[in-house]
């Protein structure tokens, strides 16, 4: 019996083939640096840097290319517009269904003194209210960031109406999409969003290591970089270049991540990638309903199928989430995350701060046959606590 993988919201697994021929050829075949140097090698660096760039910036409908900054991760895109746009003084708000890439760096800024915090509350589905946010919002408010979907509920925010709330009250608004990009539609013009992290790892099919930010026109000015030195333009200039993405680019980037990145953001856009993720929305639904008849399996999150993406995390009566992970690579070989999932806020609002949840997050190729067996194996599970 082969491993049967269920792991793709922490990182998607196995890459589409272009993916993985993408990063072999850059390493073997190019090699060089993008931006430092007009040799021929070079100049393809750049040029993949380029393309690449501008498929992720049409990917979320970004006006220019330009706004897009490549990133270590989705962390590090988080990182960067938390704690390059707060200043002593300042006012945040975030929520309880966020992750620790965004809780942390916030939570970090409080406990310094640097700025004061507000974290909005959810309902039991792990859905955030946009009125919420509009009664936290003061005469200090800075930064609002929220989860575009919970990496632990599924639930899709309403990232749209806060933007519209965010816009009125000329307050930044900052979008973690580590959950939704590549999977659902984004328009960060239709969202009003300021700013918006996301890991190239996850829904995009990139490789690990790669990250993408989104910079507003609006805010570019008001956010400091967190890395300063050599970039690919004025290199007379001992300061840092002000203008985009130079101004959050340096160092070398990862030329042949990027590469894989462009290759698995291209594939997401492809009539067959598009087909793929219908199928794996298939699968989402096929194995909600199944975990659903099992005794003693509890489902999180919204019930309905278009209020959530593609995550599905349960409990089992009597058993605590590691334990029965465990049983579930051990005994049956299928791999899936278990414990608090780095959001530990929302597994408090849930009450599952003491067990944890096991989550299961279908990626595109997986099969139907994939699912109806880790249904079996959880029915087994619990039909022996």
């Amino acid at each position: 019996m082969s491993e049967i993988y269920l792991d793709n919201a922490a990182t998607s697994w196995p890459k589409p083939e272009s993916v993985y021929r993408a990063v072999e050829h850059t390493m073997r075949q190019v090699g060089a640096s993008s931006g430092r140097a007009v040799y021929d090698a070079a100049n393809t660096a750049t040029q993949i840097v380029k393309q690449t760039r501008q498929s992720a910036a049409a990917l979320i409908n970004a006006p220019s290319a330009d706004q897009i900054v490549f990133t270590t991760s989705g962390t590090d895109s988080l990182s960067t517009a938390i704690l390059g746009i707060l200043k002593p003084g300042d006012h945040a708000i975030t929520t309880v269904a966020d992750h620790n890439s965004v809780l942390r760096p916030l939570m970090h800024l409080e406990q310094l003194g640097t700025i004061t915090l507000t974290i909005v509350d959810c309902d039991d589905a792990g859905v955030i209210s946009a009125t919420d946010i509009a009664e936290a919002i003061n005469d200090q408010t800075r930064l609002v960031a929220v989860t575009h979907a919970s990496n632990v509920t599924g639930a899709i925010q309403p990232v749209a109406a806060i933007g519209d709330i965010c816009k009125k009250r000329n307050v930044p608004l900052l979008v973690d999409a580590a959950q939704t990009i590549g999977h659902i539609p984004i328009d960060v013009q239709k969202i009003g969003c300021d700013m918006l992290g996301a890991p190239g790892h996850k829904g995009l099919l990139g490789p690990m290591g790669t990250g993408v930010l989104y910079l507003s026109t609006r805010v570019v000015a008001q956010v400091s970089p967190l890395r300063l030195g050599g970039t690919g333009s004025q290199h007379v200039d001992a300061r840092q270049p002000t203008d985009m993405p130079q101004k959050f680019e340096a160092g070398s980037l990862n030329v042949p991540a990027i590469a894989g990145l462009g290759e698995g953001v291209r594939f997401v856009h492809s009539e067959v990638g598009e087909a793929m993720q219908d199928h794996t929305e298939d699968l989402m639904k096929e194995l909600r309903e199944g975990l659903t008849t099992i005794e003693g399996v509890k489902i999180f999150g919204p019930a309905g199928e278009t209020e959530r993406t593609g995550v599905t995390s349960i409990s089992i009566a009597g058993l605590d989430s590691q334990t029965a992970a465990g049983i579930l690579d051990v005994e049956f070989e299928i791999q899936i995350r278990a414990g608090f999932h780095c959001a530990p806020l929302i597994h408090k609002r849930l009450g599952t701060d003491q067990d944890g949840l096991i989550r299961f997050s279908p990626g595109p190729f997986n099969t139907s046959a994939d699912i109806e067996f880790a249904v079996g194996a959880v029915a087994e599970i619990a039909g022996s606590v």
